[in-house]
């Protein structure tokens, strides 16, 4: 098989040809079909998050399964996948036992089986999710890491009917977090730094747009504020500008790698009871819900679309902010 290798970091991934791989119980193999890239690769490439080298990258793949290996229940081959970031847990601690999984110290991830960035990959079945029908291979991708991540998001927040959503940054998370609000029925404003941006964020369903100079939570704040602010940015000094447009008993909630501290106010967390939540992939259910919202047209990713053959060039149209706003490897 035909893979994209990170053998050392910062350094181009080199196309090698890798023997092809066997699934054992419990594994499936599959015939990757398309795999996204993610703000998280950068972080690799670049050594922030350290993993075993050489490493075939790429934790969005969806493809079809050509194997199952012994004791694999629910899926056979010919099955339409994707695979998560978590796929299995030790089974044993009480993480596993109360279905979290993703906290599991032993947990199986890409990082031990090897990324889609390839022809064929294993996966453990426990960690792949039928794709519905309707929805393409490369629409379906980032919905295995950013969509599930804002929909996670959403949930944790809670929000109620007749609130207001506000969704602070418009890159690769923040374009599906408005969409996903906005089809969940909700008020969405969007957060932006850049004038250019105004209509695209209007196209995508935001009812209002943002566009804030030094202080966006003062922008905010000035707009009627936000019951749930969705942040999708990296900037540390966004979110800490965010947090003061929450209306009171408010949620923030971080989906982002930030860039340093988020400085809170003690007196407005005790005075307007706001609260600052973490926020990642969490139940499966907010995948199947993602996946779902996207099939019915309701979301739609934002693509552009690579061969693996140009890998590299997807990497450094990331890294640069250029792309808008996925992108995708098309196998």
């Amino acid at each position: 098989m035909r893979a994209a290798v990170l053998t050392e970091v910062r350094k181009p991934w080199i196309i090698k040809t890798l023997p092809d791989p066997k699934p054992q119980p419990g594994q499936v193999l599959i015939r990757v079909r398309a795999s996204g890239m993610c703000g998280t690769d950068l972080h690799v490439h670049h050594g922030v998050m350290p993993v075993p080298l050489p490493i075939v990258l790429g934790h969005e793949p969806v493809g079809e399964i050509v194997e199952t290996g012994p004791g694999v229940n629910g899926l056979r081959a010919g099955d339409r996948v994707g695979v998560s970031w978590t796929q299995k847990g030790c089974g044993r601690c009480r993480f596993c036992q109360e279905g979290r999984d993703s906290y599991c110290l032993e947990a199986q991830t890409w990082v031990q089986m090897g990324g889609g960035n390839s022809q064929l990959m294993l996966a453990w079945a426990t960690g792949c999710t039928l794709v519905p029908q309707g929805l393409s291979d490369e629409a379906a991708a980032p919905i295995f890491c950013a969509g599930f991540t804002v929909m996670s998001g959403l949930r944790n927040a809670a929000p109620k009917p007749g609130e207001r959503v506000a969704v602070l940054g418009l890159g690769g998370l923040g374009h599906l977090a408005v969409q996903y609000a906005k089809a969940l029925g909700l008020e969405v404003f969007a957060l932006t730094g850049s004038a250019g941006k105004k209509d695209e964020a209007r196209r995508l369903g935001a009812d209002e747009v943002i566009v804030a100079g030094d202080d966006l939570g003062r922008a905010l704040v000035d707009a009627g504020g936000a019951d749930v602010i969705l942040g999708t940015s990296n900037s540390a000094a966004h979110i800490t500008q965010a947090l003061r447009g929450l209306r009171p008993e408010g949620r923030l909630v971080n989906m982002g790698l930030a860039d340093g501290p988020i400085q809170a106010d003690a007196g407005q967390f005790l005075g307007s009871q706001v609260r600052l939540i973490g926020s990642r992939q969490n139940h499966r259910r907010d995948l199947v819900e993602a996946l779902a919202l996207a099939a019915s047209g309701r979301v739609k990713p934002m693509l552009e679309i690579f061969p693996l053959d140009r890998i590299n060039e997807a990497r450094e149209r990331l890294e640069a902010g250029k792309v808008r706003y996925r992108a995708v490897i098309k196998h």
